[in-house]
């Protein structure tokens, strides 16, 4: 999947470049902010993927470097807690650690939304789950024009 500024591709294992760039995340100040065990999380949603052909892990490609890892996560309609949720696309970052700084976040969300809202017409919006202390996370998703959502179990979301 390319966009204006970044490909993203599906992530495989078998790839000695893809191996590399998961383990630089995994090693990077941080990591853990993406997800406790970005192992496991990168199994289910391989598995999850073959399921609903949304949920996949991405690696990130700019100017021709492998900068870091790309959730999207599909969650069909359910209910919780007495509450329909709907269906909806949620999106995740992993930025490899001496890419950071560089104000890269914002724009793949921007692009990665755009490209997703594309793909899949029938969706009005992505969500994101930003911890609440990850303030750079926050920021970027707010400059990408994500809106906060007070008491949503996503806490951002990005509208067409």
């Amino acid at each position: 999947m390319k966009t204006d500024n970044f490909i993203f591709e599906i992530i495989d294992l078998s790839k000695d470049s893809h191996i590399k760039c998961k383990d630089d995340l995994i090693n990077s100040d941080g990591s853990e902010l993406v997800s406790k065990d970005i192992n496991n999380f990168i199994d289910r949603n391989m598995k999850l993927g073959n399921e609903d052909t949304i949920t996949a892990t991405y690696i990130i490609n700019y100017e021709n470097n492998n900068i870091g890892l790309a959730f999207v996560n599909f969650h069909p309609e359910i209910e919780r807690d007495g509450k329909i949720l709907e269906e909806e696309i949620e999106i995740g970052l992993g930025i490899i650690g001496k890419y950071r700084g560089m104000h890269l976040g914002g724009l793949i969300e921007k692009e990665l939304c755009e490209k997703l809202l594309e793909l899949y017409p029938k969706f009005e919006y992505i969500v994101a789950r930003i911890d609440k202390d990850n303030l750079i996370s926050i920021n970027s998703a707010l400059k990408s024009g994500f809106d906060y959502y007070k008491d949503n179990e996503y806490h951002f979301k990005k509208c067409r």
